[in-house]
């Protein structure tokens, strides 16, 4: 029995380990898409969603682009990079209050 025990408690382990590698608050991207349309394109029309739904954020300067923080580690990186605009967004705490932000790039970055 001992012999199942240690197997079975080494695999048990590294399936958790491989559960938290896969969180999105992690700090990897579950958006991560390039447009087309500029830096101010996509920053104009994500305030104008913003607005739609209420919702703030603050903006912060990054090299050659924005990042937009919504709170609760949701955020939002925009960088023109070599001709094409990169648009990152990375998901933290999910409300219903802020799940549109996850629908944004369709919108804002197609």
């Amino acid at each position: 029995m001992k012999k199942l025990a240690v197997p079975l408690a080494l695999s048990l382990s590294l399936g958790a380990c491989a559960w938290f590698q896969g969180n999105p608050d992690s700090g990897q991207p579950v958006i991560d898409s390039t447009t087309n349309r500029s830096v101010q394109d996509v920053v104009s029309c994500l305030t104008a969603e913003a607005t739609r739904h209420g919702a703030s954020f603050e903006t912060t300067a990054l090299p050659q682009g924005q990042m937009l923080d919504f709170g609760d580690s949701n955020v939002i990186k925009i960088r023109a990079d070599n001709g094409t605009t990169t648009y990152r967004f990375y998901a933290g705490k999910r409300h219903a209050a802020n799940l549109w932000i996850e629908g944004a790039s369709k919108t804002c970055a197609p």
